[in-house]
C-alpha cells in the first residue's frame, strides 16, 4: 500500500486570517466582547500562547472581522497593529507605539488645529529620540592642561550655545572647561523639565483627541500589538508601562499576543517575588485569554490544508505526534518534505514516507530518544516490539507482572527511560502489524542495516546529537541463561565428518573433542556483542586507549551499533572492571562454557539456529561482506534458543578461558585471570566461513593482540567462573 505524492513546496512561517486551527469560535467571542456597546473601555485583553502556537493568526482573523462595516447598533472600529519586533533593536520602543497611536488618530477627520498638535507631538517625539542617540563627541583641550575631554550631546537640544562658548576659546581657554561644565549642567536640566512637561501635556491632549474623535462618536481605536515577547525584557516592560500612563483611555482596546512565561520572566528582572510578578500582569491586562492546544480534528484539518497531496498515513502521523503548535508542524512537514526529496535522490527504494514521517516526528518531538537511535537505529525496532507486546496487556487493563518487565524482557537499559511515554507508544503502535495498513509503516520487520538510513537521512537536518559530546553510559542489553545442563564439543562422528570436507582443519576440528555434559548455575549474558557506543563510554570516561581505526575518542559516523573491534584481551577485561565499579553487578568476560551454552542451548545445535547452515541468518564468509554488520542485523532468524544475537559470524567474541586441551575443567588453571598464555576465542567472522561459525568451534586468541575481526561481549554471573 506504497503511497506517491507530487506536493514538495515548502511552507512559509506567515500568520493567516484563514481559520485552518479551528480558531473561529476564539474569533468571534473576541470580537463580540470588543464591539458590544455594554464592554467598558479602556481594555487589555491578553492573548497567551507559546511561539508559534497561532497568537498572531488569532488576532489578524479579529482584526479583519473588526475592519467590516459594523452591524447596526455597535460600535465602529479604527484598528492598527504595532509589531514590537520591528524595534527590538531601538531604545525607545514605547516610543515607536506612541507615534504609531497618532497615526492611527490622524486617519479620522481631525480640525486642523488638531492636526497640528499631532504633528508637533511627533516632531517632539522624534526630537527627543534624535537627541537621546546623538552619542557622545570629544574635544582635546591640551592647552589649559585638562587632556580630553568626552561630552554627551544627547542631553543637548541644540549647538547655539556651545558656539557661544567656543567664541571665547582662544582668547581665554583656561575658563573653557569650566564654563562648559557648567552649561551642560543647566542644560540637563532645562531638558529634564522640558520632557517632563511634554509627557504630562502629552497624556492631557492624547485622551482630549481620543473622546473628541473616537470615543464621543461611538467608535473605539484597536490596537493590535504582536511579538512583545520578543523584545529585550526591559524594552517590553516599557511598552506596558507605556500603555498603562498614556493609553489607558476610554474609548481604546489593546489587544496583546503574549508568551505568558517570557513575560513573567521579563517581570521578574524587577520584582522577584512572585505574588508581585502576578499582580503586576493583573494590573496590566484585564483580560487573559490562553490560547488552547489545537484539538485533533483540526489539526488533521490542518495539516491536510497545509500538503493536500500529503498521503493519508503521514498526514495521521503528523497529527498525533506532533505538538499542536502551528509553527512547529510546518517546521517539521517541511523537513519531511525536504528528505522525502532527497531520499528519491540518494536512497531511492529504501525509504518509505509512512516511516520516514515517524522517524521526523521523533527527531522534532523526542529529541533524546533520537540521539540514542542515532548510535543504535535497531532501538527503534526493538522499543516498537517491547510495546507492541504490551498492547494486549494494556488491552486487559492490567501490565506485566514485575519479574517479566521491562528488563526481563530485553528491553534495553538505554530505552528504558521512554517505556512510559504513551504518546510515542500510540506513534509506534498506530498501524497494525500485519496486513495492507502495516506495508512501509512499521520498523520490526526491518533490519539494523535497513534502519540505517532513515537515520542517515533526518541527521542531515539535526544538530550534532548531545549524545556524541557527551558519551552518556549505555549498560549491556543482558539475557537470561537458565541454570541447567549442556552438550559442550562436539562427538568423533561429528569431527570426522568436517575434517572429510576441510582435512586441512583436521587439527582445529579435534580440539572439539571429547564432547561432554556441562551444568552451569544461571547468569546473564550480553545479547549482542559490546558496540562501539558503549565502548566509548568507557574510553571517555577513562581516558583509556582507544581502538586504532577511532578518530581521537569516537568512531566514524554509521558504527555505534558495529561491534567494537581491535581490542586486546587485557582492555576488554579493563571495559569489564569499569562496569564492575559503575554498575555494582559482576561484570567479566564469560567462560568458553557459558559462551558455547548460550550459543547453542542445551540440544547440542551445531548453529545458534539449528544444525543446516545458512547464510541469511549471520555474517560469514559466504556473504562475501568481509566487514562488520551492526549487532542484530541476523536478528531474530540468526538468534540463539536464548535469544542471544550474533553468535555466528560478525567477529570473534573473546573468553576468559586459556587455550587448553578438553575436557573442560573451570578448576584446572584454565579461568586463572593471571595466568600468562592465550585464550580462548569463539563464534567465527565474517571473514570465517561455516566451519568455523559453529557453535563447538575453538580458536586461539592473543591476550595482546589487536585485529579488526575480534571483540567480545560480557556476562553477569555471581561468584567464580568455576
Amino acid at each position: 500500500m506504497e503511497e506517491e505524492f507530487s506536493g514538495f513546496a515548502i511552507l512559509d512561517d506567515q500568520p493567516t486570517e484563514q481559520d485552518a486551527l479551528g480558531f473561529a469560535a476564539y474569533r468571534n467571542a473576541l470580537v463580540g466582547i470588543v464591539r458590544d456597546p455594554a464592554t467598558n473601555t479602556p481594555l487589555v485583553v491578553g492573548v497567551f500562547g507559546a511561539w508559534g502556537s497561532g497568537k498572531t493568526s488569532l488576532m489578524r482573523m479579529v482584526e479583519a472581522e473588526l475592519k467590516g462595516e459594523a452591524p447596526e447598533g455597535e460600535r465602529w472600529i479604527r484598528t492598527m497593529w504595532f509589531d514590537a519586533w520591528k524595534y527590538h533593536r531601538e531604545e525607545v520602543v514605547w516610543r515607536a507605539l506612541l507615534l504609531q497611536v497618532l497615526s492611527c488618530l490622524e486617519e479620522g477627520d481631525l480640525s486642523e488645529k488638531d492636526k497640528q498638535k499631532i504633528a508637533d507631538w511627533k516632531q517632539r517625539l522624534y526630537e527627543d529620540v534624535e537627541r537621546e542617540t546623538l552619542g557622545d563627541f570629544t574635544f582635546e583641550v591640551s592647552k589649559a592642561g585638562k587632556g580630553v575631554l568626552k561630552l554627551g550631546l544627547g542631553l543637548l537640544p541644540g549647538l547655539d550655545w556651545l558656539r557661544q562658548l567656543l567664541t571665547g576659546w582662544e582668547t581665554d581657554p583656561s575658563s573653557f572647561v569650566e564654563d562648559l561644565s557648567a552649561a551642560v549642567r543647566r542644560e540637563k536640566t532645562r531638558v529634564h523639565e522640558r520632557k517632563v512637561q511634554f509627557l504630562e501635556e502629552f497624556q492631557e491632549g492624547l485622551a482630549e483627541l481620543v473622546h473628541d474623535y473616537v470615543d464621543s462618536r461611538d467608535g473605539l481605536m484597536v490596537a493590535f500589538v504582536d511579538d512583545l515577547d520578543r523584545c529585550l525584557e526591559e524594552r517590553a516592560l516599557e511598552v506596558l508601562e507605556a500603555m498603562k500612563l498614556f493609553l489607558h483611555v476610554k474609548g481604546c482596546v489593546f489587544i496583546l499576543g503574549l508568551d505568558r512565561e517570557a513575560i513573567i520572566e521579563a517581570v521578574q528582572t524587577r520584582y522577584e517575588d512572585e505574588e508581585k510578578c502576578r499582580q503586576y500582569l493583573e494590573k496590566i491586562v484585564q483580560l487573559p485569554f490562553l490560547l488552547p492546544p489545537i484539538e485533533t480534528k483540526d489539526m488533521e484539518g490542518f495539516v491536510e490544508e497545509l500538503v493536500p497531496d500529503l498521503p493519508v498515513r503521514c498526514r495521521q502521523v503528523f497529527t498525533l505526534g506532533l505538538k499542536p503548535n502551528p509553527r512547529q508542524v510546518k517546521r517539521t512537514i517541511n523537513v519531511f518534505l525536504f528528505l522525502w526529496r532527497l531520499s528519491r535522490q540518494k536512497l531511492a527504494g529504501q525509504i518509505t514516507p509512512v516511516r520516514l514521517a515517524k522517524v521526523v516526528v521523533i527527531q522534532h518531538s523526542y529529541p533524546a530518544l533520537y540521539d540514542v537511535l542515532v548510535d543504535t537505529p535497531r532501538y527503534l525496532k526493538e522499543l516498537e516490539a517491547y510495546f507492541r507486546a504490551e498492547e494486549p496487556l494494556e488491552a486487559e487493563g492490567r501490565r506485566a507482572p514485575e519479574e517479566e518487565a521491562p528488563a526481563a524482557r530485553g528491553l534495553p537499559p538505554s530505552l528504558q527511560p521512554f517505556m512510559g511515554l504513551g504518546m510515542l507508544r500510540r506513534l509506534l503502535t498506530m498501524h497494525p502489524a500485519e496486513g495492507p495498513e502495516s506495508e512501509g509503516a512499521n520498523f520490526v520487520d526491518l533490519t539494523p542495516k535497513e534502519l540505517r538510513p532513515y537515520i542517515y537521512l533526518t541527521s542531515r537536518t539535526a544538530p550534532e546529537p548531545a549524545a556524541r559530546a557527551a558519551a552518556p553510559f549505555v549498560e549491556p542489553q543482558l539475557v537470561h541463561v537458565p541454570e541447567g545442563e549442556f552438550l559442550m564439543g562436539s562427538t568423533p562422528e561429528q569431527v570426522a565428518a568436517l575434517v572429510r570436507e576441510f582435512p586441512q582443519g583436521t587439527e582445529w576440528f579435534e580440539r572439539e573433542e571429547p564432547q561432554q555434559r556441562i551444568s552451569l548455575p544461571a547468569y546473564e549474558m550480553g545479547k549482542y556483542p559490546v558496540t562501539n557506543v558503549e565502548y566509548r563510554a568507557f574510553v571517555r570516561d577513562t581516558g583509556h586507549r582507544a581502538p586504532p581505526y577511532w578518530e581521537g575518542d569516537t568512531y566514524a559516523d554509521g558504527l555505534g551499533d558495529h561491534p567494537v573491534v581491535s581490542v586486546t584481551w587485557h582492555e576488554a577485561g579493563a571495559y569489564c572492571a569499569w562496569l564492575r565499579e559503575r554498575t555494582g553487578r559482576p561484570y567479566r568476560l564469560p567462560t568458553e562454557a557459558q559462551w558455547e551454552k548460550a550459543a547453542r542451548g542445551s540440544d547440542g545445535r551445531t548453529y545458534p539456529w539449528g544444525d543446516e547452515f545458512d547464510g541469511a541468518r549471520c555474517n560469514s564468509g559466504e556473504d562475501e561482506i568481509r566487514t562488520t554488520t551492526p549487532v542484530g542485523q541476523y536478528s531474530t532468524e540468526g538468534d540463539s534458543p536464548y535469544g542471544l544475537a550474533d553468535m555466528a559470524g560478525n567477529v570473534w567474541e573473546s573468553t576468559s578461558t586459556l587455550f587448553r586441551p578438553y575436557p573442560y575443567d573451570a578448576q584446572d588453571g584454565r579461568e586463572e585471570e593471571e595466568e600468562g598464555g592465550t585464550r580462548v576465542v569463539r563464534g567465527g567472522s565474517f571473514d570465517d566461513y561455516q566451519r568455523l561459525v559453529r557453535c563447538a568451534y575453538r580458536h586461539r586468541g592473543n591476550p595482546d593482540g589487536r585485529a579488526s575481526y575480534v571483540g567480545f561481549r560480557v556476562v553477569v554471573c555471581p561468584g567464580s567462573p568455576s
